[in-house]
């Protein structure tokens, strides 16, 4: 199972699954139950009501949760390391070509990892309205 893209998957979601459930188990708990009744009084099914109502209100909950897990995933290196081989190496196992046994080329190293940052950042700086929303929704209980 090493050295294919199906082990690095398993492994993602394995951590990132758990971590998602765990962070939105508040934001659909602090949804009022008198919302999924009243979509069902006016002739919503359960799935419906649950796409058109319950869903968008945790956007924000959904957003946040979905870029902390994308920034976990993008930045991880033990799992490419160790279930990776030379042809599924991920961006920071990419990275580590830059260091050899005698030298380590810094300056390059360095470009290549701000450009490794930059779509992280361009999506975080998308996001921010919605990930301030999203942290502070389900904290807050009453």
């Amino acid at each position: 199972i090493t050295d294919t893209y199906l082990a690095l998957i398993l492994s993602h979601l394995l951590i990132n699954v758990p971590f998602i459930v765990w962070v939105m188990i508040p934001y659909f708990e602090s949804i009022p139950v008198e919302l999924d009744e009243a979509a069902k009084v006016d002739g919503c099914r359960t799935l419906s009501a649950f796409l058109r109502v319950i869903l968008p209100l945790t956007g924000p909950g959904l957003i946040t949760t979905s870029l902390l897990s994308i920034i976990f995933s993008w930045n991880n290196f033990l799992f490419s390391l160790i279930l990776a081989g030379g042809n599924t190496r991920t961006v920071p196992l990419a990275l580590l070509s830059f260091v050899s046994y005698a030298s380590v080329d810094w300056g390059a190293m360095m470009a290549a990892a701000v450009v490794i940052t930059l779509p992280i950042l361009v999506i975080s700086l998308l996001a921010q309205k919605y990930i301030i929303a999203g942290l502070t929704a389900g904290a807050v209980k009453g």
